[in-house]
């Protein structure tokens, strides 16, 4: 194959670029052309010239696929902001972006959206964008399960869960009520964006074999062609790197290669669901308990976009988690301390502030609180620590002694 000559690469990135930057695009690329001009060129040639303009994928699928991506790393907030302008900049719908922090509640957790929702929100303000929140649910609540089911029906996994039940029923009823039922069940995002943004947040994040597996052959299920994934796999080399696209595409061979010709299967039938109002007074109770005023101004940030992840912390984190009598709450907290600590990205810096002061009042000392984080060093290393150690010491200075 004759070799493309570097000037077309560049200029065919930079038309893309061009219709996903908007007004002043090419700044990002001048600023980093005075430090090296040579990678400034490469960030034109290959991104774009080579990837994102490519045919098998649409712009706004694209943008997609790179949202989901940067969400999912965790600390590229200036990145995650001007490819989610970029998305409205490629003729994505303001709805999308909102549905996709939803998507992130099930796949990569709460603290993502908590992160996420203030850019989208600056990007609103900016574009003097006048969003209607989607309402929240008004069912009871009760069907989730039936719902999750359905989901997992449709794409032939009644038995991707079922080695949890023995061991963690709660969790395998979690992953289907909640995951399933609620955050991934929803309406306002097309089945492929869907389908696109869960495999790009799995693949980024990496480690996440089984659930990329089981999600790579529901999206074939789904009508997703193998050359639409293989592009958002690709794509997957720009924002996350060579390893996590090879990776990926190691499990995509392996679906690709499956038999696909199982017929649907009726979702059984389920007990019902516990109400949200059995459910939301629990989390309520709860929060009071721990969190208090820090995750209260947490759960009112999605007021004005998605009230939705609001309620579905309150219901879920805080009414079907952190109410269980399994460990006792201070416990509870400092695991949670132990674990946001660790995770080290910005997107985890918020919930941990959170989760230090709702350890304090659950009774634990200051000096529980350092001692649980000097214990991550010797697992996560001493940069994660001193880090972790000096969110602690501002939290500790807001609170009288």
């Amino acid at each position: 194959m004759a070799q493309e000559a570097n000037g077309t690469r560049f200029e065919r990135g930079m038309e893309v670029l061009r219709r996903i930057g908007g007004e002043g695009f090419d700044l990002p690329i001048k600023r980093l052309a005075e430090a090296s001009p040579d990678l400034a060129r490469f960030m034109v040639e290959y991104p774009y010239g080579d990837i994102l303009s490519r045919p098998g994928l649409d712009l706004p699928l694209r943008q997609v696929c790179t949202v989901s991506c940067l969400m999912a790393l965790g600390s590229v907030q200036p990145q995650l902001k001007f490819h989610m302008t970029g998305f409205l900049n490629a003729g994505g719908r303001p709805r999308d972006l909102v549905e996709l922090l939803f998507v992130s509640v099930a796949v990569l957790g709460f603290p993502c959206a908590v992160d996420s929702i203030a850019l989208v929100r600056e990007i609103f303000q900016e574009r003097r964008i006048a969003f209607e929140a989607p309402p929240p649910a008004s069912d009871d609540g009760t069907q989730r399960y039936r719902r999750g089911l359905e989901v997992l029906s449709a794409v032939h996994g009644e038995d991707h869960l079922r080695p949890l039940e023995t061991i963690s029923p709660e969790l395998a009823r979690w992953s289907i009520e909640f995951a399933f039922g609620e955050a991934l069940s929803r309406e306002g995002l097309e089945p492929k964006a869907r389908h696109l943004a869960i495999i790009s947040m799995l693949a980024a994040t990496g480690n996440r074999n089984e659930a990329l597996d089981f999600h790579l052959k529901a999206a074939l299920k789904q009508g997703l062609s193998p050359a639409e994934i293989a592009e958002a796999l690709m794509q997957l080399s720009v924002y996350a790197g060579f390893p996590a696209a090879l990776n990926a595409f190691r499990l995509a061979r392996q679906a690709f290669a499956a038999d696909r010709d199982a017929t649907a299967i009726t979702a059984p039938s389920a007990a019902a669901s516990e109400s949200r109002e059995v459910r939301r007074a629990r989390g309520l109770a709860t929060l009071a308990q721990t969190s208090a005023a820090s995750g209260e101004a947490v759960i009112r940030s999605f007021d004005d976009i998605a009230p939705d992840i609001g309620r579905m912390i309150v219901e879920h984190s805080y009414g079907d988690v952190f109410s269980r009598p399994g460990i006792d709450p201070k416990t509870r907290e400092l695991t949670a301390c132990a674990a946001l600590a660790a995770v080290a990205t910005k997107t985890a810096e918020a919930p941990l502030r959170v989760h230090i002061n709702a350890a304090l009042n659950a009774g634990a000392s200051r000096k529980e609180v350092l001692e649980t984080l000097l214990n991550l060093v010797p697992y996560s290393g001493y940069p994660v620590v001193q880090q972790a150690v000096r969110i602690a010491g501002e939290e500790f200075a807001k609170r009288p002694e």
